[in-house]
């Protein structure tokens, strides 16, 4: 793990003292000075929402900090508003490296610059705009180092503005080497001296490779750059070099697609007023090498994943790296894209970061690792080396990634490991106080610029956090499509006890071969299952096939049955007889003619019936008048017959 410092200005006057906390990177046996640093609160209500910063009490000396740059996060509106001006974001990437943050126009920052001004103004300061982020975040420096308080100050001002979403120190992170360890010659493969792999407290490496090697998976590793090795150089990938600002690089140059370390020596009062004079530690080379150093090769060592490549990415140089540099990092690494960076051509399913700080989980880390993790990555983090709660250190403590624990050759936590329920498992981290304790990986011979070839041990959360990432990678191998919620459950599953409390250290020491069978147990059941429901969907889909040709073939055979057999006559239509139609008889208006009485004997045929038959007689009755009928006639029918 890595040690932290806060951002400063070399060559500024003015400094804020601050306690220090142990080094996060603990790479000699004993106990390294290290900086505290301010820590950034990233769960806050709007109102106090902003970076908090912290007073740790010292532990082993003091040196003079002070908080001079700070990131600005804005919230979505913000960005969606800014989106729609296409010119704003835009830089010349055609200028120098290192230089083209003077060309850069932000509209998000350009829409706080009132607050900015205000504040400026209270705090007689002036506030300069340096570049973007990845996240779309503005990095800017303040013209004078802020106190603690003022710091305070300043990052509330800014998170009251409705656009922003949090403001948080730009961290300046940073290994140191004892350089008092002696280089471990190696002429020839010297596995007994790899107890950290095959020792009964290591992590059974060389039980998984009769499964798997990690061939196929890509593991970047987030760190001060790599150094040319035999035992590494065929399992390096292009990376890119991430730290922006030449004045820390130690390259002569800004970002650039040369990951090569150039190494992170400095000269006294370089990093702070007072500050001493280092070598170069090859950090990044020693955690590559644990990782994937090739196995067999009659070369030196081998990684825990010897076929797994490694994809440099530098965050760190000269004074450490700046959280902005290692967000951009963490993003690029998982195959997102970096404004004015080429796209990175081998994304990574695993991304080590041997590196933390005091202080919660900063609103940058959380996006880019969230980032990360919906891209497929497994982010892997070393848990400190500051003997605390690892809940106190970042990013280790930040959601969504497998914070790793050290142990030493005995199977205990080793001395100076963060501990507690944040961190999720144990690997071997070394302790140099015991003969052969520490990690042997590669390195390199050079004091300041890259030497020759080299191997050495260290000790460090930062040399456990390879362990897990090599073991992730042989398990990715196994299970591609294998999640950082299924891969943080085979480990914790799996591992094997250590002589510290479960609920201190994780649970346990991982175990490479117990892990790797268990995600193919795992692959093989969801294969099966996966297999199992595709057959059966095939066979109901082949039942429904089935269904369908016999409806088909019956409705065809009922039609060619038809087509053959003689048409039936048509049966005519019964024929509708009307129904007979009521007689009607002329209307003819009745008139009776006046006839006298009829008589009542005697025929005559003068006159005839005016209804009837033709031989109708009727008698006038003024021929009887004395026949006692009234003169109304007589009507006679067609019988003949008369009276």
């Amino acid at each position: 793990m890595l040690r932290i410092a806060r951002p400063s200005q070399a060559r500024s006057s003015q400094r804020s003292l601050l306690s220090f906390v142990t080094a996060t990177c603990l790479l000699s046996a004993s106990v390294i000075p290290a900086v505290a640093v301010p820590t950034a609160q990233a769960n806050q209500p709007k109102a106090t929402q902003s970076a908090q910063i912290s007073n740790t009490a010292q532990t082993t000396q003091s040196a003079p900090v002070a908080y001079n740059r700070f990131i600005i996060t804005y919230t979505d509106e913000a960005k969606n508003a800014a989106s729609t001006d296409a010119t704003a974001d835009q830089i010349d990437w055609s200028a120098a490296a290192g230089t083209q943050q003077a060309t850069w126009s932000d509209a998000l920052y350009q829409g706080i610059t009132s607050d900015v001004q205000n504040i400026d103004e209270l705090l007689n300061i002036k506030t300069s705009y340096v570049r973007s982020t990845a996240l779309d975040a503005s990095v800017v420096t303040t013209s004078a180092e802020l106190t603690p308080a003022q710091a305070q100050q300043y990052m509330n001002a800014l998170s009251a503005n409705s656009k922003v979403a949090s403001v948080s120190p730009d961290m300046r992170r940073y290994a140191t080497v004892d350089n008092t360890s002696e280089p471990v010659k190696i002429n020839d493969p010297k596995m007994n001296r790899m107890w950290s792999l095959t020792g009964e407290k290591g992590v059974s490496a060389l039980e998984a490779w009769g499964t798997t090697r990690g061939k196929g998976v890509t593991v970047a590793v987030l760190d001060s750059g790599i150094t040319a090795h035999p035992d590494l150089d065929a399992n390096v990938l292009p990376g890119y070099d991430f730290i922006a600002e030449s004045a820390f690089s130690n390259d002569g140059d800004g970002r650039d697609s040369d990951p090569t370390d150039a190494g992170n020596w400095t000269v006294d009062n370089q990093c702070f007023t007072g500050s001493k004079a280092t070598a170069s530690d090859w950090h990044g080379t020693h955690v590559a090498g644990t990782i994937a150093a090739i196995a067999n090769n009659n070369e030196g060592i081998a990684g825990v994943a010897p076929e797994a490549k490694i994809v440099p990415v530098r965050v760190l140089g000269a004074c450490g790296g700046f959280d902005s540099d290692i967000t951009d990092g963490i993003i690029w690494a998982a195959g997102g894209s970096v404004r004015g960076v080429p796209a990175n051509q081998n994304p990574a399913q695993v991304i080590n970061m041997s590196i933390g700080s005091e202080g919660t989980c900063t609103t940058p880390y959380r996006q880019a690792i969230a980032q990360a993790n919906k891209r497929g990555s497994i982010v892997v983090v070393a848990a400190g080396n500051n003997n605390f709660d690892a809940s106190k250190s970042s990013p280790g403590n930040c959601e969504d990634v497998i914070n790793v624990g050290a142990t030493d050759k005995n199977g205990k936590r080793s001395y100076f490991s963060n501990y507690g329920s944040r961190v999720d498992v144990s690997a071997p981290g070394g302790d140099r106080r015991y003969w052969g304790g520490g990690i042997l990986s590669t390195l390199n011979a050079g004091k300041t610029a890259p030497g020759k070839a080299d191997y050495a041990e260290y000790q460090g959360t930062s040399m456990a956090a390879p362990h897990v990432a090599g073991i992730v990678a042989l398990m990715k191998s196994v299970d591609p499509k294998l999640t950082y919620a299924q891969a943080k459950k085979a480990l914790q599953s799996t591992s094997q006890g250590v002589e510290c409390d479960q609920s201190a250290c994780g649970s346990g020491i991982v175990n490479a071969a117990r892990a790797v069978q268990q995600v193919r147990s795992d692959r093989e059941a969801a294969d099966a299952a996966a297999a199992e429901a595709a057959r059966k969907k095939a066979e109901e889909e082949a039942a429904r096939k089935k269904a369908a040709e016999e409806a088909a073939r019956k409705k065809a055979e009922e039609g060619a049955k038809r087509q053959q057999a003689p048409a039936p006559k048509a049966t005519p239509a019964p024929k509708v007889t009307p129904a007979p139609k009521a007689r009607t008889r002329p209307s003819r208006p009745v008139t009776r003619p006046s006839y006298p009485s009829r008589p009542r004997h005697g025929h005559t045929p003068r006159y005839r019936s005016w209804y009837g038959g033709a031989s109708a007689n009727t008698y006038p009755s003024s021929t009887y008048p004395n026949n006692g009928y009234l003169n109304n006639g007589y009507l006679g029918f067609a019988t003949g017959n008369h009276r």
